[in-house]
Parts: C-alpha cells; structure tokens; sequence
C-alpha cells in the first residue's frame, strides 16, 4: 500500500513511507512454509521421539516443540517487532501533531460520554419523582389496554367524535331550530314573550339531549344489550332509552298541544263579523298546523339522532378507553416536558462543544491526515498479523503434537512420555487429550 505525502517535512517522509511500505509488505509465509511448515514439523517429532523419552510440561509443550515450534515463532515474531519499531520511530517527528489530534477526538467522545450521563441522570430524576411514578404507571396501563383494543379491532381507532368540541356546537344547532320551530306557538300560547322563551329553550334541551341518547343507545345497541351484558347493565340501558323516549313525548306532546291551543285561539279571534266577508281572513286548520308542525320537531330529532349515531363508537368501553389513554397521556407528555428545557439545554452545550473540538480536529488533521492514517492502517496491520501468528503456532503445535503421538503408538513400548510436574508416565492418548496452551508456553 502506498501513500503520497505532502508536508513541510519532506526529509522526514523518506523513512517513514520505507518503514510503512516494509510494515504492510510484511507476512508470516516464511514462517509457515519454513520451519513451521507440516513436513519439518514431522520430522523434528520423529527426531525427538528417537531419543525414547519424550517430557512434557504443565503447557503440553514437549523440550523439542520449544525448538521446533516456539523458538522459530520468537524469532520471527522479534522481527515483525523491529519493523513497527522502525515505523514508530520514523513516526516520531510527527508525533506532537498526531497526539494532539488524538487527545482532542478523545475529548469529542467525552463530551459524548457526558451528555448521556447527563441526560440519563435527568431522566432518573425525573423518574424518582412518585408523582411521575403514578402518571407513568397510569399512562403505561392504559396504554396497554388501548392497544388491545387496536388489536381486537384491526387497528381501528375508536369514533370519539361526540367527544370533541364541534359535536356539542351542532348539538347546540339542533336545540336553535327547535326553538325557531315551536317560539311563535308558545307565545300565542302562553301570551307571555319570557315564558315563551323559557318553554321553548327548555324543550329544545330536552329534544336534543333525547336525539344524542337515542343516536348512541342505537349505534351501541349490539354491545349495550348483548348476552354477555349482566342483567344490571342491560337494565340501566333500558332506563336510559325510556328516559329519552319518554322526553321525546314530552317534547313532540306539549308542542303539538300548543300548536292545537294556538290554532284554536286563531280561530276563535275570526269569529267577528266583517262588512269585507272572508276577505282578509287566514283559513286556520289545526290538524294541518299540529302535524307541520310534530314533522318539523321529528325532524330536528332525526338530525340529531344521526349527528349523535356518527359521533358515537359501536363498542362504549373502547371509547371509554381511548378518553382514558388520551388523558394520561397527555399528563404523561406534560410531565416528560417539565425536563424538556434542561435536556435541550444539555444538548445544545454539549453539541457546540463537540462541534468546536471536531473542526479543531479537522484542522489540524489537515498537516498530519495521511500520517495519522499510516498509523491507523499499521494498528489494524498489527492486530491482523499478531492473530495470524498465534494461530500459526498453535496449528503447528497440534502438528507437532499429533507427530509425537503418531511416533508413540507405531513404536509402543520404545518411547515413553513423562509428566515433567510429577514424573508419571502418560499414555499417548492422554497427551493428546492435554489442553495444548502454546499462547501461555511462548
């Protein structure tokens, strides 16, 4: 790997690309096509096992796996090292500059390490508050039972709008054209503008209230008076669509009743003679007037009955539900804002802190970038070549191993193998079963 160079240093570059070029150019094939290689393996056992006793230490390490297989790796293993060294020292004069860029990335990853120690110390205060505690708790449960009533139900969410504040608005419409519908009967009936109104607003509430009872009694009626419903639930629904049926009468029973009374009078004031005959003279019907007017009140009632159908969830407890999870919520989300500004505040000091120390790391990686990637590339190189030969010798100690045991069985009885601890002799089997820790062994 090569790397072109530019800095006001140039005499300092020519030992250091050298010692880089030889570093990344190095690689253990010698060692393992050399001494280590499978056949001069065989051989040292063979030649070891010649002797007819073969002592083995606590490691599984045999006196001639020292020579074959330790000392080779030694050796080169001290040359790999003589080569970093010289890299290292051809690194030297770059050295103050490399350090400095370092110390500061490492101060970048602090400022980091501080923010989230600091911003998970907030959040344990936060979380130590037992008021937070129970909001939580609340808000976790009713979460959890919010989404599985989106599961029951496909992921629907419930119709809340009757919970919202348009529904009440039109409500309040219906209960406006209640009273443009019934004031001017009430007035001929009572003959008093103040009791008109009043009898009028109070009618108009009572017919809306009923519309808005029925519409939800209606779009619930599968869940109110299902079986599974005990007989005090179903009895309560029962209560209430008699209570609005029964105001319902009330409205459409007084208001055509006053429309009878007020068509009656009409007729009994035309009762005088005129010299004009029936000129000028309105023709009353009250049958017709009651029954315009019972249609229109149905009708303000139908309005109504639909507003309150289509505002209203078919299932009562998942509506129930989702008002309860939308409360605690919103307690939830107003508790996690009471340490939103000292999070935001954490950030924002830390962040400009890293973003300051990150552009002192680019400038002064500009003089020192392709140095400081040298380096970068020998650590990998290093890490990369010290795996690689540790598992060299323990390839080649298995080889070594395996000769010795090889040896043993095909001269039994001609060569023996001692336990240097405790001066036993071992069976071949048992060495081979030995843990083989050459990494302890070099």
């Amino acid at each position: 790997m090569s790397a072109a160079i530019e800095t006001s240093n140039p005499e300092a570059l020519i030992p250091l690309n050298e010692a880089y070029a030889q570093v990344m150019a190095y690689s253990l094939t010698s060692l393992r096509n050399g001494n280590l290689n499978p056949e001069q393996l065989a051989k040292s056992a063979y030649e070891e096992t010649s002797f007819g006793q073969v002592t083995v230490d606590s490691y599984g390490v045999t006196s001639g796996m020292r020579v074959a297989v330790i000392s080779p790796a030694e050796e080169e293993i001290s040359r790999w090292r003589d080569l970093l060294n010289r890299f290292y020292v051809a690194l030297q004069p770059f050295k103050d500059a490399l350090d400095g860029v370092k110390n500061l990335q490492n101060e970048v990853v602090e400022v980091k390490t501080k923010k989230e120690d600091r911003l998970a110390a907030i959040e344990e205060e936060l979380r130590g508050d037992p008021k937070y505690h129970n909001i939580d708790e609340n808000y976790q449960r009713s979460r959890q039972r919010y989404n599985d009533f989106r599961d029951k139900y496909k992921n629907r969410s419930a119709t809340m709008f009757c919970k919202t504040w348009p529904y009440p608005i039109l409500l309040f419409l219906v209960l406006l054209t209640e009273c443009f519908v019934n004031y001017h009967s009430f007035n001929m009936f009572w003959g008093v503008p103040a009791v008109a109104l009043g009898t009028t607003i109070i009618l108009g509430i009572l017919l809306a209230l009923a519309a808005h009872l029925h519409g939800e009694l209606i779009k619930q009626w599968s869940n109110l008076f299902a079986p599974s419903r005990s007989s005090a639930e179903r009895w309560g629904a029962w209560r209430m669509f008699g209570i609005s049926t029964a105001a319902l009468a009330i409205v459409l029973g007084f208001t055509g009743w006053a429309r009878w009374a007020a068509a009656i009078e009409s007729i009994h004031g035309q009762d005088v003679g005129s010299v004009l005959g029936d000129i000028g003279i309105v023709q009353v019907n009250p049958m017709r007037d009651v029954f315009i007017s019972l249609i229109a009140n149905v009708g303000a009632w139908m309005v109504g009955v639909i507003i309150s159908y289509a505002g209203h969830d078919p299932d009562p407890e998942y509506m129930v539900i989702t008002k309860q999870f939308q409360g605690h919520q919103k307690a939830w989300e107003k508790m996690q804002a009471v340490m939103k500004s000292r999070r935001q505040q954490v950030i924002a000091a830390a962040d400009k802190e890293i973003e300051d120390k990150d552009n002192a790391v680019k400038t002064r990686l500009g003089s020192v970038k392709t140095q400081m990637d040298m380096s970068t590339q020998v650590e990998i190189r290093n890490e990369s070549i010290m795996h690689d030969w540790r598992q060299s010798v323990q390839v080649a100690g298995e080889v070594y191993r395996d000769n010795i045991v090889k040896a043993s069985v095909a001269n039994k009885g001609q060569v023996t193998l001692v336990d240097k601890e405790t001066g036993r002799n071992i069976t071949p089997f048992d060495y081979k079963n030995m843990n083989l820790n050459l990494r302890a062994a070099v």
